[in-house]
């Protein structure tokens, strides 16, 4: 920092009343504390996730296990394109889903302008927005989220999680192991915008319709 940026915010600091050194403005950031916890129990959080889904105009199938997830994902695409193609990135997760399981012919890419439908794996899915945060990086090129008509995202139920501070917590794990990402979306919905006239319009900055593909027990349990 610049001998002048320190001056100007050491004035600010003394018409503030506020303490200058380290150790006083950590204890002050202490004594702050952190945001109040949201009351979710765990049991209820598929339930809250899907409502708040629902609230979002986003679609939803709920399936037990990565080849229910595969067959889902064929059946949504062909009842919009009558085709299976689909483009998706290098994440690992991606590249090992049974494709072959639904027929679905994948290009694993960023997309084009020529592509339709783009196929992400959610990192952390936040129940009390009903949001996915997905990479941004060589492997989950950002064309795939937001240059598409259709977007698919598939979550396990195991990163589900009810706040988005125990979704950034997950996020920073994640980061300690792999790297940081070079950036991270949270993506509540499909695009949309009432700048106009007052009235919502899908697709003005990005996919017209999004689908969450939900894997795990519980969720196939309230699918039954």
């Amino acid at each position: 920092m610049t001998d002048s940026a320190e001056q100007i915010l050491a004035r600010l600091r003394s018409v503030q009343g506020a303490p200058c050194e380290a150790p006083a403005i950590a204890k002050a950031l202490e004594e702050l504390g952190g945001a109040p916890i949201t009351n979710m129990p765990n049991e209820e959080l598929v339930s809250i996730f899907l409502q708040r889904l629902d609230s979002q105009q986003t679609s939803v199938t709920l399936t037990p296990d990565r080849s229910g997830a595969v067959r889902a994902l064929s059946e949504h695409v062909y009842s919009l394109y009558s085709n299976r193609k689909v483009v998706a990135g290098f994440d690992a997760r991606l590249a090992a889903l049974p494709w072959r399981d639904g027929g679905i012919l994948v290009r694993f890419d960023a997309a084009s302008p020529e592509d339709r439908v783009g196929v992400s794996f959610a990192k952390v899915g936040v129940a009390e927005s009903g949001s996915l945060a997905v990479y941004c990086d060589r492997s989950n090129p950002a064309s795939n989220n937001w240059l598409i008509q259709d977007h698919i995202i598939l979550l396990d139920e195991a990163d589900l999680v009810a706040t988005y501070e125990q979704a950034w917590a997950r996020l920073r794990e994640l980061q300690e192991d792999q790297g940081s990402p070079r950036g991270i979306s949270f993506i509540s919905g499909p695009s949309s915008t009432s700048d106009i006239m007052a009235e919502k319009v899908f697709g003005a900055h990005g996919p017209i319709r999004l689908h969450v593909i939900l894997v795990g027990s519980k969720a196939a349990g309230l699918a039954s």
